[in-house]
This record gives C-alpha cells, sequence and structure tokens, in this order.
C-alpha cells in the first residue's frame, strides 16, 4: 500500500461530519452499502450495517449534543478502491473535556469519494489497570 492524502483527507471530512452534530450529512461520509461496521469504545458499541451505524451516531448525538472528534496525526493508505486510515484522535466533550483515543478505518472508493467501510475506536487502559479488571472479573 502507499500513503493516501486522499484517503487522509475523507478520514478528515469524517471527524468533521462527526462533529458537527448533522446526521444526513454524517451518512455522507460511510459506505452506501450495507456492509458497514463500526466498533466503538463501549462494550455493547458493535454495530453492523449502514443504518445501524447512522442511528448509533444519531443516538449518541443526542445523547451528549455538541461532542466533538478532532484528529491527531492521521495517515492515510490505498492500494486500489480499498484504503485504510490510522489516527490518534481526541474526543471533545461540551464541556472541554478532551480524552485521547486511537482509531482504525477502512475506506473503500464508491463513485470517486473515498466512504468509510469499517471503523474502530478505542481508548487505552493502562496494564495495571486492566490486570485489575480481569482479576475483579476472574474473581466473579
Amino acid at each position: 500500500m502507499q500513503q493516501s492524502a486522499e484517503v487522509r483527507e475523507a478520514m478528515l471530512r469524517f471527524y468533521q461530519r462527526f462533529s458537527a452534530g448533522d446526521v444526513a450529512e454524517f451518512a455522507q461520509g460511510i459506505t452506501s452499502r450495507d456492509d458497514a461496521l463500526v466498533i466503538g469504545t463501549g462494550p455493547q458499541e458493535w454495530l453492523e450495517g449502514r443504518a445501524t451505524w447512522i442511528a448509533g451516531y444519531q443516538e449518541q448525538i443526542a445523547a451528549i449534543p455538541g461532542l466533538r472528534m478532532e484528529a491527531g496525526e492521521v495517515c492515510g493508505y490505498a492500494e486500489g478502491a480499498l484504503g485504510w486510515a490510522v489516527d490518534r484522535p481526541i474526543f471533545v466533550l461540551p464541556d472541554g473535556t478532551s480524552i485521547s483515543a486511537r482509531a482504525t478505518a477502512v475506506l473503500r472508493l464508491e463513485d470517486g469519494a473515498w466512504k468509510l467501510v469499517n471503523a474502530h475506536f478505542s481508548i487505552g487502559v493502562p496494564d495495571d489497570v486492566l490486570m485489575d479488571i480481569l482479576q475483579r472479573a476472574a474473581s466473579e
């Protein structure tokens, strides 16, 4: 794969659309097909299908109006009609609190535009905290 400024720009537009709080605008950045999948930071955030992803976004912006995503240093790559991006974006809450995250995304070139097909967002947990969680879960 080669680095791709176009895939990088598509990811930046995705963040802008996410942050705008406009469902129709957001939907323009994801695949028009039903093979979409987004995995969010919450345990239940596994959204399969385009309509489910859009509905999940709509619920999220209703629950946290003003939630934004800011890019870190997005890197985009492409080979033919498939691309992928990686980043360390920042979720910014309405009160200004910022939360560092990690993101990977798969994009596909559809009708001349790069659209997200899959995205996975996570928030890093220190190993000692993770070990505490695992030990508590094992003892339940």
